[in-house]
């Protein structure tokens, strides 16, 4: 047996294990024993927030209303971790992918279209250069999310919002924007595009540069009166966590400004008001978890509440890539797409914002509720074939495209 083998076969032993271990129910049409499909499901982190948050979508609603089974990987860290982990789930039989991680997305779509397994990106965008060699893969079937501008939208929007109140000293940890994330860096270059206009500054550098700095760097503004630091690094890098200590050594801020999730660095920022002896406001491109939502609702040492400003992924953004796969899945890739050549789809949503608990709060319960979701069910019934055979290509871009508040608030009207 080869080494590659014997890996795949440890991801299965490993994924036996943990589904013998847990004793959950997998949903009530699996019960029933009318389960269709499996489904793998790639975990960038199984610590985030975020994963946490699409994870129990899929399982806890999705699973409930559709003859489906997810297996979850743990946390993936390369495109080879996530090719074994597919061919683990061809040995197992699943019927296809959703992914949350999808770096190196050409090598990852090679290795699908060995396995003869059909592929989504839950919640995300690939570059054009990536798409136009991947497209004509039978069995990539594309991705979902949002795409550049809404990252950069979210990052000048937070800082438009912050530079109105009494703030001047920024942080902005950047995440993985020095290291190839583009998410993190169109959201970091938002920032200081965002504090530029509304600040009146001038940097000395270009801004694209200075967002994928790869050591703190204390930008020149052009105000004495404005500072502003930049700090790279993932909180699961030693480097990243000891960049983000020293910067809160190194200076006092009034205002933090997080492009990833900032529950990772909450004990930080909390350590950090009680040292300067000061509020520091708190913003985050992120997501609408159960974790943000205790620290929206939750006071600091101050008063005040403990995160200010969320710009954020939903858990049922992952809604439409489930209805992508599901219709490739039963046999009718052409539900998703017009184009006879290719399955491939690219769909684009934004962010919710909410300055305010009450805000955060309701725009919390539309991502839990079982009868009023922002994609529910019986939404994604409507552009599956099989549940709905005058469905379109049209009806599902109209659908996933449409991720507003507004727009939900008027589904669920109409429901």
């Amino acid at each position: 047996m080869t080494f590659k083998n014997l890996k795949i076969l440890g991801i299965l032993l490993l994924m036996l294990a943990v589904f013998a271990v847990s004793g959950k129910k997998v949903s009530a049409a699996v019960e029933d024993g009318d389960l269709q499909y499996t489904i793998g499901f790639v975990v960038y982190n199984q610590d985030s927030p975020e994963m946490n948050m699409f994870m129990s979508y899929y399982r806890d609603y999705i699973q409930q209303g559709f003859p489906v089974k997810f297996y979850f990987s743990g946390s993936i860290n390369s495109a080879e971790d996530e090719i074994d982990f597919i061919r683990a789930m061809k040995l197992q039989g699943v019927s296809g992918i959703i992914s949350f991680y999808g770096q190196d997305i050409q090598k990852i779509v090679e290795a699908c279209d060995e396995e003869e397994m059909y592929y989504v990106l839950g919640s995300g965008s690939i570059s054009d250069k990536d798409y136009e060699q991947i497209k004509t893969s039978q069995y990539f079937l594309g991705s979902v999310g949002p795409d550049a501008k809404a990252d950069y939208e979210a990052g000048y929007n937070m800082a438009e919002y912050f530079a109105d109140t009494d703030t001047n000293n920024y942080l902005i940890p950047s995440g993985g924007a020095s290291k190839g994330n583009y998410m993190h860096l169109q959201r970091t270059i938002g920032v200081l595009e965002g504090l530029a206009e509304k600040e009146g500054l001038t940097y000395s550098e270009d801004v694209e540069k200075l967002a994928a700095s790869e050591e703190t760097t204390v930008v020149d503004a052009g105000k004495d009166d404005i500072t502003i630091t930049i700090c790279p690094g993932y909180m699961t890098d030693p480097k990243g966590i000891n960049n983000l200590k020293h910067a809160f050594v190194d200076g006092d801020y009034d205002a933090v400004f997080c492009t990833f999730n900032v529950d990772e660095i909450m004990k930080l920022i909390t350590s950090k008001e009680e040292e300067q002896g000061s509020n520091i406001k708190v913003g985050a491109v992120d997501c609408f978890s159960m974790e943000n939502h205790d620290e929206i609702n939750d006071e600091d040492s101050f008063g005040n509440p403990k995160i200010d400003y969320i710009a954020g992924k939903y858990a049922s953004m992952g809604g439409p890539a489930f209805a992508i796969l599901y219709n490739a899945m039963s046999g009718h890739p052409e539900a998703n797409t017009d184009d006879t050549d290719y399955n491939t789809v690219r769909l684009y949503q934004g962010f919710w914002n909410a300055s305010d608990k009450d805000t955060f709060n309701e725009l919390y319960g539309y991502t839990q509720d079982i009868y009023e979701n922002a994609y529910s069910c019986a939404d994604l019934m409507e552009v599956i074939k099989v549940y709905n055979t005058d469905t379109t290509p049209e009806a599902l871009k109209v659908l996933t495209e449409a991720y507003t508040v507004e727009d939900v608030e008027k589904r669920i009207e109409e429901n």
